[in-house]
Parts: structure tokens; C-alpha cells; sequence
């Protein structure tokens, strides 16, 4: 007896905590912004109006069941007071006992039913969210996705959008279903005893008024949680990329440390938002309790009276349960709603972001009939990507014609890769103009600038594919023949020979399982596949051995052919003399002239700003 006392003490001080905890937590209401989650509410109410129709189905076949359980009840209470008052036989029962069977029948497919139409309505808008921030994130272009950590967008992608299913499949529908069915109940309660209707109308009000004052505390903590989320998964996804670097440098054990300190963080806040759901539960609980002990004990002592008969007292003590369940229902999902805001909270900030361009981006470009070589046309062209940084370029005055095939040498850090982000649309010039046919670039439908553009980058990526698939990128429709040609164009039908599988062959992330070198091949490969009329070379012939190097030149000589060709490196040494060369220096064009002319009167000047 006194262990079970010892016990009894111990939870008991444990829910005096708990409840403290919750009451001093309360105080942050009066600190949160609250337009900001009214702002976020109505977003992601504004994303149901376009399952508006599913949505009324789910409510109205949750509306449906509600009322089917006020039949099933009913038919219970005849059947009961016939038993118990009526002396009824079970051969005069069985119709009603049909009729029960039946009602729970079509209760079940009903309330299933409109399960399912909200989690199709939570689909819907899930779907049509991450497309939506899938071509966003196209449309804002890798340079400004520079600066925000790919682990963190992923995670919004995925986890955030995934979070928004309770509120869309259970929070909005059961939220309309607790504004309707428990008026639908109060107006058959009333009717048989109107002081149970207003014991059910007063005690059911401090449900909803419990059901938010937890909430907040629970968005609160709910907010903290994905944060530490997003920091967690953009620290795992940088370590996971680097991890070839943390080892070499010894600092994989460091970095597994920080992580699992991290992960203790998240793990702590995940903790701190059950234990809220765990005491609003507990609370919700306990309120819909003692509500219904007091109908019950009021309707129990008042039929013993004689002051209410059997069947409409014994009705009432059967629907109170049912009636506060779709309360505490809503109380339970509420939380839904706090996670989705928290949530919405991070989808909002991407699709703030404001995009380079406009225009959504297209589809693959397509084998079009060959178009003729571009021109491209920079008019006191000034960029950078932030005030701290400063300007990148300035004054910026470069023609080119078309087919002409032009080389930018200079140092690292003199803006070379950002010049071509301006022709490929992937930054916008923050002074001047930038025409490519006589058309300025940020006016240009963004689909089309695009099918007639190929980029070769420092560091090409690889994908998770065959290397055919990773040739035909461009061009998924591509032939097998296009594709071998392609890659014999660049040189790289040799080594695909000998993998294991030919161009069958399945890559690993990243280029797994090649060279860098032969990655580039690959990359370069994807170009003469397509047919454009202006193509982007960054550093073409980086990671190659000199054998390799001057076959690829070779390819390249072949691909400017009919083409317009910017071609940025650092080295001078394989470029014809007669080739026009632009040497960029701080941002600024220094010299615009042969590579012979360079040799002769800028070599030294070249040779120390690190150009060979």
C-alpha cells in the first residue's frame, strides 16, 4: 500500500510539472507574432481551394456518418428500452436489430470513405505543391540557390510538404465536421432535454479554448523543431559530399561528433513537442471526462427522480461521448495545424525568393531543325551577387558575332564563370544590357533561350544513370546510333567501350565509377548531341592528360563549326594565334585581342596575374 502511495506521489508531482511547464510556456502567445501565423494560416488555406470539391466530400461524408451514429444510437436506445421497459420479444426486436446492422455498415463505408477522400485531397495538394516548388526552384537558377544549403531545400521539398498531409487529410475536414456535427446533435439533444443541451453547449466550449492555448506553446516548439531540422539535414548532407575531404584530413571523427550533437538537439525538441501533445491529450481528455460525468450524473439523478424519462436520458448518455469525441477530435489535430504552419513557414520563404526569370522552364530541348549561330552583344554590363561581395564585373563592352568562336582567359575570381551565368540566364546583369540576336536576354522567353544553348561547366555533373542516359540529358529521345556518335565526337567511345556494360553501364552519383576526365568526355559528349547555335565552354579541357587534351580540342574545333562558341580558361597555350582572346582582369576587360598579340605585347603582365 505505501509503494502504491510512493507511486501515486511521484506521478502525481510529474503532472504538476508537466502542467506548470505548459502554464509558464503560455506566456509566449502574448510574445508571438501573431499576423505572421495568421499569414501562414491563410496560405495554406488558400492552397484547399484548389481540392475544394474533395474537401466537401470528405466533410460531407464525415457530416453523414455523424448522423448515421445518431440513427445507430437511436436504434440502440429502442432496442434497449424495449429489452429493459417493453418486455419485447427478440422476433419483434429483429427489424430493428437489421436496421442497427445495417446503419453501422453503411457508418463503416462512409466513414472510410471519407478517410479516403482526405488523404486523395492532402495528395492533391502535395502534388501540386512540389511541382510548384520544383519550378520554382528551376526558375530562381543555380546561382541564387548558391547561397542556400541544398540539405535544408531538400528537406523542405520532401519533409515539410509531407507535413502539410495532417492538415489538408484531417485538421480542415474534421474542423468543419466539429462546426456542424455537434449542432446537429445539440438540435436532437434539445428537443428531449434542453438542461442536457446546455450541460453539453457550456462544458464542450472549454475544449476548443484548452485545444488553442496548448497549440501555441506546441507551434512555438513546433517552429524551433524544424529549424534545428533544417540545420541537421544541411550539416549531413555537407558532410556526406565531403567526406572524401573530412577523412583525408583527418576530421571525420570531429565532424561525427557534431552531427550526433546536433541530432541530441533535435532529438530533445522532438521530445519537448510530444510531451505538449501528450499533456494537451491528457487535458482533453480530462475535460471531455468530467463534461460527460456531469450529464451523466445530471440525467442519472434526475431519471431516478422520475423527472426524465428512460429513453431520452439513456439517448443522451450514449451520444455525450460521440459528441465530445469530435471536439477532442479536433483538439487532437490541431496539432496537425501547428506542424503545418511551422512547416508552410519554410515553403513560404523559397517561394519568396524572387526568381531570375519569369518564365517557367521548359521541356527538353528538342531536335530542331539547325538554327543559325548567335550573336551576343554586352552594352556597360555590370554584375554582383551581393553588397558584401562587391562588384564582380564592371563595364563590361564585348561584341560578338555570330559564329565566331572567342576565348576570356584570366586569373581565378576575375569573373569569368559569371560572365557565362549571364549569357545562360542564370543571373541578370545589375546595370546595363545584354542582347544576344538584337534581343536584350531578360526579355527573351526563357524556354527557347534555352533550346538554343549548351553549357559545358567546370566540374559536370553525373548522374545516377547509364551512360547513355547521362549523354542523352539533353536529348532523352535520342537514338542509340546519335548517342555512340556523339560520344565518339568527344572522344569518349573509347573508354565507354570497356566498362562493363557498354553505354549500359550504371554510373554512381557524382560521376562514381569514372575519371574526372572521362566525366568531362561524357559532359561533352551530351553537347555535340544537340543542335545549337551557341554553345558555353567552361575549362573543356580540365583533368585531362595531354593526349586526351588535344583530341578533345580537337572535337571542340569540330563543334564550332556553324556554331557560336565562348570558350573560358586560363591557359593560352593550345589556342591558335589568330583566335580572338579577351583578357578579364578585376572584373574589367584589360585586353581584346589575338592570342598572338598577347604573346607578344601582354605575356608578362598574363604570366603574373597566373594566366599561362
Amino acid at each position: 500500500m505505501s509503494r502504491f502511495r510512493s507511486t501515486m506521489e511521484r506521478f502525481s508531482c510529474q503532472l504538476y510539472r508537466e502542467l506548470v511547464s505548459v502554464l509558464v510556456h503560455l506566456r509566449t502567445l502574448f510574445r508571438y507574432n501573431a499576423q505572421s501565423m495568421k499569414d501562414l494560416s491563410s496560405w495554406l488555406r488558400l492552397r484547399s481551394k484548389t481540392v475544394r470539391g474533395r474537401l466537401a466530400l470528405t466533410v460531407g461524408l464525415g457530416e453523414l456518418a455523424g448522423v448515421l451514429l445518431i440513427v445507430q444510437t437511436a436504434l440502440l436506445v429502442r432496442i434497449g428500452n424495449g429489452v429493459i421497459f417493453g418486455h419485447e420479444t427478440l422476433v419483434s426486436l429483429t427489424p430493428y436489430f437489421g436496421y442497427l446492422l445495417v446503419t453501422i455498415l453503411v457508418r463503416s463505408v462512409v466513414a472510410w470513405s471519407s478517410r479516403r477522400a482526405g488523404f486523395a485531397c492532402s495528395g492533391s495538394v502535395k502534388h501540386s505543391l512540389r511541382e510548384e516548388l520544383l519550378q520554382h526552384l528551376g526558375r530562381i537558377g543555380p546561382v541564387t540557390l548558391g547561397g542556400e544549403h541544398a540539405g535544408e531545400i531538400a528537406n523542405t521539398a520532401v519533409d515539410a510538404v509531407e507535413a502539410l498531409d495532417g492538415y489538408y487529410a484531417r485538421y480542415l475536414p474534421q474542423r468543419a465536421i466539429a462546426s456542424l456535427l455537434p449542432l446537429t446533435v445539440l438540435a436532437v439533444v434539445f428537443p428531449l432535454d434542453w438542461i442536457s443541451g446546455i450541460t453539453l453547449l457550456v462544458t464542450a466550449v472549454f475544449i476548443p479554448v484548452m485545444m488553442i492555448l496548448i497549440g501555441e506553446d506546441a507551434h512555438e516548439r513546433n517552429q524551433k523543431l524544424w529549424g534545428k531540422l533544417s540545420v541537421m539535414s544541411a550539416r549531413f548532407l555537407d558532410t556526406l559530399q565531403g567526406v572524401t575531404t573530412l577523412k583525408i584530413f583527418g576530421a571525420a571523427k570531429r565532424e561525427a561528433k557534431v552531427i550526433e550533437d546536433i541530432s541530441e538537439e533535435y532529438r530533445h525538441s522532438t521530445m519537448s513537442v510530444m510531451r505538449i501533445a501528450f499533456v494537451s491529450a491528457l487535458m482533453l481528455e480530462l475535460i471531455s471526462t468530467v463534461s460527460i460525468a456531469i450529464v451523466a450524473i445530471a440525467s442519472g439523478l434526475r431519471m431516478l427522480a422520475g423527472h426524465m424519462p428512460f429513453a431520452p436520458g439513456y439517448f443522451i448518455l450514449l451520444i455525450a461521448p460521440e459528441y465530445f469525441l469530435t471536439l477532442r477530435n479536433l483538439g487532437t489535430y490541431y496539432h496537425s495545424r501547428m506542424e503545418a504552419v511551422s512547416a508552410a513557414e519554410h515553403i513560404v520563404r523559397i517561394l519568396r525568393i524572387p526568381p531570375e526569370d519569369k518564365n517557367p522552364l521548359g521541356a527538353p530541348a528538342r531536335n530542331a531543325a539547325k538554327v543559325a549561330p548567335a550573336s551576343l552583344t554586352f552594352r556597360d554590363v555590370g554584375f554582383g551577387y551581393t553588397d558584401e561581395r562587391g562588384k564582380v564585373l564592371t563595364d563590361i563592352d564585348l561584341d560578338i558575332a555570330p559564329g565566331e568562336h572567342l576565348f576570356i582567359v584570366g586569373k581565378s575570381g576575375v569573373g569569368k564563370s559569371s560572365l557565362l551565368a549571364l549569357v545562360l540566364g542564370f543571373a541578370r546583369p545589375t546595370r546595363g544590357r545584354l542582347l544576344i540576336d538584337g534581343s536584350e536576354l531578360p526579355l527573351m522567353d526563357r524556354e527557347e533561350h534555352l533550346r538554343r544553348i549548351s553549357w559545358l561547366p567546370q566540374r559536370p555533373t553525373i548522374f545516377h544513370a547509364t551512360v547513355a542516359e547521362n549523354i542523352a540529358i539533353g536529348r532523352p529521345g535520342a537514338s542509340r546510333e546519335e548517342i555512340e556518335r556523339a560520344a565518339e565526337l568527344a572522344y569518349a567511345g573509347d573508354f565507354i567501350d570497356y566498362l562493363p556494360h557498354g553505354y549500359e553501364t550504371q554510373l554512381g552519383e557524382r560521376g562514381q565509377g569514372i575519371s574526372g576526365g572521362q566525366a568531362q568526355r561524357i559532359a561533352l559528349a551530351r553537347l555535340f548531341l544537340r543542335d545549337v547555335s551557341l554553345v558555353l565552354l567552361d575549362e573543356p579541357t580540365a583533368h585531362l592528360d595531354p593526349e586526351s587534351e588535344a583530341r578533345v580540342n580537337e572535337s571542340i574545333t569540330r563543334l564550332a563549326e556553324g556554331r557560336t562558341l565562348l570558350t573560358v580558361t586560363h591557359r593560352i597555350d593550345n589556342i591558335e594565334a589568330s583566335r580572338r582572346v579577351v583578357v578579364l582582369e578585376r572584373g574589367r576587360i584589360v585586353g581584346d585581342t589575338t592570342r598572338a598579340a598577347i604573346r607578344r605585347e601582354l605575356s608578362e603582365s598574363i604570366e603574373e596575374e597566373g594566366v599561362e
